[in-house]
């Protein structure tokens, strides 16, 4: 991919992305193209552009994030897509090697410094953009486990009483006999997963009582090995110590 030129007057999204980051993208785009120092946002052209944005995300995978219905831990926003930077070199272009001689030679000198100047400010920008979406994804991330959580957890207390809230049911009805069958099957998940789990922590615990067996014998061996070599080092000793003395 070609880097922009800086006299581009047309601006671009580099790689493709979702319908609702499109949506606000190029809103933001009308908005710094209108955008004049007698400009306000109060004006009917601009609501219209913020009615047809919000009506492109209602239809979009963000539709929950305009609408009046809880979030739940199934509802994520699109995965964030850093964006390759042409590297920052130090070195600048060949042109300014060059000695200017006229003017209009300077000029363009300086108009070359000063788009440098404008590309470093511009990616250091972009990168800080880019860390805070990336921390800020982290934190939806944790967010939503933690949310999941909480519902798991408030769905584990509905199937814990069929009755709890002492209104009258029609035991043979199907509502309340589906949810008879649901409270027994999750029963015995729950049953099955304790037991899985103590399997798991018995065959774990065996492995480790096998493991420590392994591990004394194993410092019993080096043990001995260490006791051999000292005493091999001290019979070493004294053949040396008697070789000096004959000498």
């Amino acid at each position: 991919m070609a880097p922009s030129l800086v006299t581009s007057s047309v601006g671009h999204l580099p790689i493709l992305q979702p319908s609702p980051v499109k949506a606000l993208a190029t809103i933001i785009h009308q908005y710094h193209e209108d955008q004049t120092p007698q400009s306000t946002l109060l004006t009917p052209h601009w609501n219209t552009l913020v009615g047809q944005a919000l009506d492109d995300l209602a239809s979009s995978s963000v539709s929950f994030l305009v609408s009046d219905t809880p979030i739940t831990s199934q509802d994520q926003l699109p995965a964030f897509t850093p964006t390759s930077f042409t590297p920052t070199h130090k070195q600048k272009h060949a042109v300014l090697d060059h000695q200017p001689e006229t003017e209009h030679e300077h000029e363009c000198h300086d108009a070359l410094r000063e788009a440098y100047k404008h590309e470093d400010y511009y990616k250091g920008a972009l990168y800080g953009m880019q860390s805070t979406a990336v921390l800020q994804e982290m934190y939806c991330k944790t967010l939503l486990s933690q949310l999941a959580a909480q519902e798991e957890k408030k769905l584990a207390r509905k199937r814990e009483k069929l009755v709890g809230d002492r209104l009258p049911r029609l035991l043979t009805g199907d509502k309340f006999y589906r949810s008879v069958v649901d409270h027994n099957n999750a029963a015995d998940a729950e049953v099955a997963a304790r037991e899985s789990h103590q399997q798991e922590r018995d065959e774990r615990a065996s492995l480790m009582k096998a493991w420590k067996e392994e591990d004394a014998k194993r410092l019993e061996r080096n043990e001995v090995r260490r006791q051999e070599y000292k005493e091999e080092l001290r019979q070493w000793e004294e053949e040396r110590a008697k070789a000096k003395l004959e000498r």
